[in-house]
């Protein structure tokens, strides 16, 4: 109860210092930004697996230069859910350069969910040979779920817990050849299992029903998971899984991207093989090594890049003891792994993935 404690008054403590950046850096750009500001409501309207329905508005405020380029964007919104009750945010980008961007996330919901981010980002470095990658996150997220380990995990073995999570990285690298680039990522992370708080007789409480309860407490397990039924609704997850436990991992990369953008490509591929190791003598509460790979390409289907064919292959594998806690090892499901499914839906120590999407351009409008 006492480690608890400790975690739910550090929330506040980062975003109140979080928020004092945010603001300075908004009113340092409001100050330095002689320059048009686009003004532009948006509803929101968000379906997902774990959260259920969320409703709310987002206010994007868009400052341009001279030359219509974005500098800032500011992107507050205020969302409520059934779950996470109402959640404000506060969001800035911005832009100094072609090559760098930085954002600050600010978010508390009126329940136990939080969300502080601060990232940064440069690909010019050393007369564009080398990038920087670095990332601080504080979340805590009481609508995650966990069904069990492998793809013959069943959807009625459903438990919700509140994963607090720490984590934070610094990524250099740089460039050997024009598209192929060696890369170093630290990585550090701190978790912690908590109690949910999703209210629904079909969903059970993870921390609650890992433990001995009283027999009818939780409902029996569906014998395709592999696990035993009896006084724990979770045999295979201890009690010690739950954190908090911190990690200090090492990552070695070899990345070839030759995609015309990051964020949207229409064009090219990108492929990347990586080992990762954790070490026990390194401050770490396990040890492992993890190694995989992925591939992604890019192929427009017309002169006009609309649609694109976009498709997707990875493989990756762990090697340590099985005691692992899950929320460490690999997963599948999520908008960026795989749609379709809620965050986590998938949980084990190796995956594998191969995915083809047609995507095409809807409606496209200069606004500002």
């Amino acid at each position: 109860m006492g480690t608890h404690q400790h975690t739910t008054a550090r929330g506040p403590l980062i975003g109140a210092l979080l928020v004092g950046l945010a603001l300075g850096l908004a009113l340092g750009s409001a100050r330095l930004a002689a320059a048009d500001v686009s003004y532009i409501p948006i509803p929101e309207i968000i379906t997902d697996p774990n959260e259920g329905a969320t409703f709310g508005v987002l206010g994007v405020a868009l400052i341009t230069d001279e030359n219509d380029r974005v500098t800032y964007m500011v992107a507050p919104d205020v969302r409520y859910n059934k779950t996470k009750g109402v959640f404000p945010t506060f969001r800035l980008f911005g832009y100094p350069s072609e090559n760098r961007d930085y954002s600050v996330t600010l978010g508390k919901s009126t329940t136990k969910d939080e969300d502080y981010e601060a990232e940064f980002h440069d690909i010019g470095l050393l007369d564009g040979k080398a990038y920087f990658h670095g990332i601080a996150i504080y979340e805590r997220d009481s609508t995650e779920r966990f069904y069990g380990f492998g793809n013959r995990s069943s959807e009625h073995g459903e438990a919700n817990y509140t994963g607090a999570n720490f984590h934070s990285q610094l990524n250099p690298g740089y460039y050997v050849l024009p598209h192929l680039a060696v890369g170093y990522k630290m990585r550090i992370r701190r978790y912690e299992v908590q109690r949910g708080q999703v209210d629904s007789g079909d969903v059970t409480d993870l921390v609650r029903c890992s433990r001995p309860h009283p027999a009818g407490t939780c409902p029996p397990l569906d014998g395709t998971l592999g696990l035993k039924t009896g006084d724990r609704r979770f045999p295979n997850i201890r009690p010690a899984d739950f954190g908090p436990d911190l990690y200090w991992a090492h990552r070695l990369s070899l990345t070839y991207d030759t995609r015309d953008v990051d964020d949207i490509p229409t064009e090219g591929a990108y492929s990347n093989l990586y080992v990762e190791a954790a070490d026990r003598r390194l401050a770490s509460a396990k040890s492992f090594v993890k190694f995989g790979g992925e591939w992604r390409g890019f192929i427009p289907l017309r002169a006009a890049k609309n649609p694109i064919l976009a498709l997707r292959g990875l493989l990756d594998y762990t090697s340590g003891n099985r005691d692992l806690p899950f929320w460490e090892q690999h997963d599948l499901g999520g908008r960026r792994r795989l749609r379709g499914f809620g965050s986590n839906r998938f949980i084990d120590f190796n995956r594998s993935l191969m995915t083809a999407e047609l995507r095409t351009k809807v409606y496209e409008r200069h606004i500002f």
